[in-house]
């Protein structure tokens, strides 16, 4: 205990605690003349404590804010406040971030003398909040991703087209029927004609608990654009509801082939296959 209090009484004993500091801190007086600069500080700019006594701040650390009314040290003698903040430390074609701390500097009857800087350049972790945060993006990226195949494969799901005779297609349909998903299913449908070339597609809406007016304009432009690739459309499962909405809305369904059930529709189709492989005609309206 003796050893420390001859050891403060020496004038080296300042200076031995300001460069045990990692971080920057220097001494300034009301003019900006740097008094007192650790290691530290002096390192960060290239330079030794020595070259820097006696010189102004803003001669040894350039920054955009210095010798501007946002100059920290002036805010902070200025105001009686301790000032925060971040900024740029330009040294020679660098720039390094910095977040500085600056506070005013009293005597021992409490006047205003001067400012005290402490600082630290936060280039590690602004890098590491930057990979943390393109981390955080791309996991929301791939999240987002996923969800986007999940619904797609919902989507597929809720919209299957099966194959459930040789030349006939069935497309049930089950659930709330939107436009974005009549319009997919639509699609899908007109995929597998191409693809399996079948004569006959059975569009059921069994499931489906109502129909507006651009859903039931969906289902009719399906049935036009099943006719465009050369297949016949037969449309099952329509509601007393779905029947009197429809009715409602003046949906025309007079060029479309209607049966209640999707066993009688399926009838029909096995039916008309038969004839065509005998020479016959396609479905005619008046069938109905």
């Amino acid at each position: 205990m003796e050893d420390l209090k001859q050891y403060q009484a020496d004038e080296g004993f300042l200076f031995e605690i300001v460069n045990a500091v990692p971080s920057g801190i220097f001494v300034t007086d009301l003019d900006h003349n740097i008094l007192i600069i650790n290691q530290a500080a002096a390192q960060l700019v290239n330079k030794t404590p020595g070259e820097c006594f006696d010189r102004k701040c803003y001669e040894i650390f350039n920054t955009p804010i210095c010798r501007t009314d946002r100059c920290t040290c002036k805010v902070a003698t200025d105001k009686n406040v301790v000032n925060r903040g971040q900024t740029i430390l330009r040294i020679d074609d660098k720039e390094i971030p910095i977040e500085y701390a600056s506070r005013p500097l009293r005597n021992h009857v409490g006047k205003v003398i001067g400012c005290v800087e402490h600082f630290i350049d936060i280039s590690s972790r602004l890098e590491q909040e930057r990979l943390i945060l393109k981390q955080q993006e791309d996991l929301l990226k791939k999240r987002d991703e996923e969800i986007r195949h999940m619904q797609e494969e919902i989507l597929e799901l809720s919209t299957p087209v099966i194959e459930v005779w040789e030349g006939i297609l069935t497309l049930p349909l089950v659930g709330t029927l939107d436009s974005h998903r009549a319009r997919n299913a639509m699609e899908r449908l007109l995929n597998a004609i191409e693809k399996t070339r079948s004569p006959f597609v059975i569009i059921d809406i069994t499931g489906v608990p109502t129909v507006d007016t651009e859903v039931a304009n969906h289902l009719l432009q399906t049935v036009d654009a099943v006719r465009l690739m050369g297949s016949e459309a037969i449309l099952t499962g329509i509601s007393t509801h779905i029947a009197l909405t429809m009715a409602h809305l003046g949906v025309n369904l007079g060029n479309i082939t209607v049966r209640s059930r999707m066993t009688d529709a399926l009838h029909l189709a096995i039916r008309l296959l038969s004839k065509r492989k005998e020479g016959y005609g396609s479905i005619e309206p008046p069938e109905n």
